[in-house]
């Protein structure tokens, strides 16, 4: 006669560290997190991260201005403004560089023909965003590989352009190149004069140059520790990074305003004007003149509702203590981080203010929560915060 032997199966509840969690099922993280009150960086609803910037100090000129001599500032360096900025664990390294480009917009001086002139004056009466101009980002987001741009890097890149050109913030004027001239005294020393200079009226006035040149702005904007969303980090930076920028004072040298050379071509003379030898002084600069009324902050804010099923209180109740209740419950969370947040929140309100409280940009996405306009209302109160926080930190000039 022969007895089965009973076998037991000892089964074990299986659990994953947070971090795992948030991979796994980062909807399922988010909403445990929110049912006790805070969120998966331990930050509350309505929390930023810390913010600390250190603006300039990367540029040509701020080092030339703090060094005991030019010498120890490398001639490689042609950075014009800079930041590095740190929101949270994310570092954000702003460098702004530049170049001259010859201005061939038409002017009010330039145009001969009335119908040019009255077109010009309805466009410029019509359209004031044709006084202001942008500069040319490009964000990258160090992954730790190498490899074409991804779309998030374009995007962010087109979206910074996009809204410094209509946030008024750059005016065209502050770019417009006043040179000077280069001249060689009796004794045969060179000195370099500039319309700012003292006593430079009589060498400006019998200096007349009929081009006009236009300093162009490109930045590099550069993400390490990527945790959410990148637009506001790189927005704020780029802020601080245009606010400390010293352009370079230029000048020609007097010997080539008044060359000519004889071209010969088919059988046939011709007499040229030598192109203008633009010059940048390397150790004399000039701050930009920013509409500073206008420099704006962003900042973005999610809404999501709460699952009354991943509340870690009420998982102990019987079913019938814990009914849902027919009105949802919509928490507004302050500046996303985290793949958790960033996966999970599909409602989203990112606004870009100045300081006296006008907005530049206002977007909603709408998606899975609803946007009440008491959400609407909390979040432009905390944005006005926020604005006025990290307008503290701009540099004093």
């Amino acid at each position: 006669m022969t007895t089965e032997q009973e076998t037991t199966v000892e089964v074990h509840p299986v659990s994953f560290p947070p971090e795992i969690l948030a991979r796994i099922s980062p909807e399922l993280s988010l909403q445990r997190h929110l049912s006790l009150g805070f969120r998966p960086s331990l930050r509350g609803f309505e929390e930023f991260r810390d913010v600390s910037v250190d603006s300039g100090t990367l540029s040509r000129y701020h080092q030339l201005q703090n060094a005991a001599s030019t010498k120890e500032v490398s001639n490689d360096n042609h950075v014009l403004g800079s930041c590095v900025l740190r929101e949270g664990d994310v570092y954000v390294v702003t460098k702004i560089t530049g170049g001259i480009i010859e201005d061939i917009t038409m002017s009010n001086d330039d145009v001969e023909d009335e119908e040019d002139a009255e077109l010009l004056e309805l466009t410029e009466d019509h359209s004031d965003i044709t006084k202001y101009t942008s500069v040319y980002p490009v964000v990258e987001v160090e992954r730790g590989r190498m490899g074409a741009c991804t779309d998030e890097e374009m995007i962010t890149s087109q979206r910074l352009y996009d809204t410094l050109q209509h946030a008024k913030i750059l005016p065209k004027a502050a770019l417009k190149v006043n040179p000077g001239v280069r001249i060689t005294n009796d004794d045969g020393t060179v000195e370099i004069i500039y319309p700012d200079s003292p006593n430079s009226d009589d060498v400006m006035s019998s200096f007349k140059v009929n081009k006009k040149w236009s300093y162009v702005l490109y930045a590099k904007v550069e993400v390490f520790g990527r945790t959410g969303p990148v637009f506001d980090m790189c927005w704020n930076s780029l802020m601080y990074a245009l606010k400390s920028v010293q352009l370079p004072k230029a000048f020609i040298d007097e010997r080539a305003t008044d060359l000519k050379m004889t071209v010969r071509t088919r059988g046939r003379n011709a007499i040229i004007r030598e192109t203008y030898n633009l010059l940048c002084d390397s150790n004399d600069s000039v701050p930009i003149k920013l509409a500073n009324k206008n420099i704006s902050f962003a900042s973005t804010y999610g809404a999501i509702d709460l699952d009354p099923e991943a509340d870690i209180a009420n998982l102990d109740q019987d079913e019938d203590e814990n009914m849902v209740d027919d009105q949802v419950k919509t928490v507004l969370l302050a500046d996303i981080e985290g793949e958790a947040e960033e996966s999970s929140i599909k409602s989203n309100i990112s606004m870009v203010s100045s300081a006296d409280g006008r907005f530049k940009q206002f977007s909603i996405v709408g998606g899975g929560a609803k946007i009440t306009p008491e959400l609407l209302s909390k979040s432009i109160a905390l944005s006005k915060q926020r604005t006025s926080d990290l307008a503290s930190k701009l540099p004093a000039n």
